[in-house]
């Protein structure tokens, strides 16, 4: 087998990365990353490997990275969540007072 399932697997990642609104799906990346593995153990290592090992672990960074900032931004949600219910509770206990 030739790269090009290297290729299309790789374009699609990049797609991926490059759209701001995409949210990592963890079944969906599952399933590429066998379709990844596949395409790479059948490939033949030509003159453009580096170029395609130098983007893939590009992309591996940069999926890290997005991971990373959407784990900090459910932490942060999850922190204002609790917030709120805290106070829910000081206002459901004020008003019990006040009665």
């Amino acid at each position: 087998m030739s790269e090009g399932g290297l290729h299309t697997a790789l374009e699609r990642m990049e797609a991926w990365v490059a759209d701001p609104t995409w949210e990592p799906d963890p079944g969906l990346l599952a399933q590429w990353n066998a379709e990844f593995q596949t395409a790479l153990a059948c490939a033949e290592k030509g003159p453009d490997w580096p170029e395609l090992m130098a983007r893939a672990h590009a992309l591996g960074w940069q999926l890290e990275s997005r991971t990373a900032k959407l784990a900090q931004l459910k932490e942060k949600v999850k922190a204002e969540l609790d917030a709120f219910e805290r106070g829910d509770r000081a206002l459901r206990g004020y008003r019990a007072v006040v009665r």
